[in-house]
């Protein structure tokens, strides 16, 4: 049976040699490319704009006043740039940092007021234009709030600043939200740069809520939120989405999952992928990178660690 097969064998080969020979068949000299998927060290592989890491490096220790960092917003705008802010009853202040955790810029922002600020996303302007930054005062542990409230500013170019530099104050305009429920308490915050929808996700209860509203105008407005989903855990400390809008990452203190699909609300309805996490003294701030190809985590704390995430 061997020798039989062998045989056959010698002989297709004997044919397509001479059928190479006579020009009737051409060979393709360019070589074989197998993708490896998530596994690729390749920027332009699928698992890179997934905020996807295998290793982490500390950028350095973050400066005085910002002492209870409770989120994080990734600029697209400035390199290497990410914001963040102080958590409850510290001042309206959006504080840029450096490559090495170094602070950039102060941001004062004009008619806000830090009642419970517990995170920060970027998203499209009003028409699309410019990037924007968004200030969640959405915290409540005590689920007494009537009412909570989102703010917006522009992104400012930091270029031609001194490192330090104390910003004049932005013009801010803001968003009252309603919960159809009964007062939340939630850290995380997420807008989606496609629709401009804002999603909170809740903290306190056993499986996290998630609640939506649709593209508010930030005139000042009251808006009730929509319930629309829930997560299979609680304890969510944090949120961002990517700059596609596929590729959402929800944090808790001891984990972090990516949620990925063709929108926010069709990633949050899909099963989660694990992705990799420092241990934190109480991490309340997670940001995908601008090309998704990562993330920056931050704990609340004095001298805490900025973190950067790649493959």
């Amino acid at each position: 049976m061997l020798k039989r097969l062998f045989a056959a064998a010698v002989l297709v080969a004997a044919i397509f040699a001479v059928l190479v020979v006579s020009g009737k068949v051409q060979l393709d000299p360019s070589p074989l490319k197998i993708s490896t998927g998530s596994d690729s060290s390749s920027g332009k592989r699928s698992g890179n704009r997934t905020a996807n890491a295998t290793r982490s490096v500390a950028l350095g220790a973050v400066p005085a006043p910002i002492t209870e960092a409770s989120g994080l917003a990734a600029s697209r705008d400035n390199s290497r740039v990410v914001w963040t802010h102080n958590d409850s009853g510290g001042a309206a202040n959006l504080y840029a940092l450096g490559r090495r955790a170094e602070l950039k810029a102060t941001l004062p922002l004009s008619g806000a007021a830090n009642i419970d600020w517990e995170d920060i996303a970027w998203g499209p302007g009003p028409e699309g234009g410019a990037d924007w930054l968004y200030a969640a005062d959405v915290g409540d542990n005590d689920a007494v709030r009537s009412s909570i409230r989102v703010y917006r500013t522009a992104e400012p170019n930091l270029s031609g600043y001194s490192d330090g530099a104390l910003l004049a104050p932005s013009a801010t305009t803001s968003v009252e939200l309603t919960y159809p429920d009964g007062a939340r308490d939630a850290e995380a915050i997420i807008v989606d740069p496609k629709s401009n929808d804002l999603y909170l996700i809740t903290k306190r209860e056993s499986r996290s809520r998630i609640y939506r509203a649709r593209a508010p105008s930030f005139a000042g407005e009251s808006v009730q939120l929509s319930f629309v989903g829930e997560l299979d855990y609680g304890g969510v400390v944090a949120a961002s989405a990517c700059p596609n809008g596929r590729t959402v990452l929800v944090k808790r203190y001891f984990a972090l999952d990516a949620y990925s699909g063709s929108s926010v609300a069709d990633a949050l309805a899909r099963s989660p992928s694990p992705r990799l996490l420092e241990a934190e003294p109480q991490g309340e701030a997670i940001a995908a990178n601008p090309k998704c190809s990562g993330y920056y985590t931050l704990s609340e704390g004095s001298s805490q660690q900025l973190i950067r995430y790649s493959r």
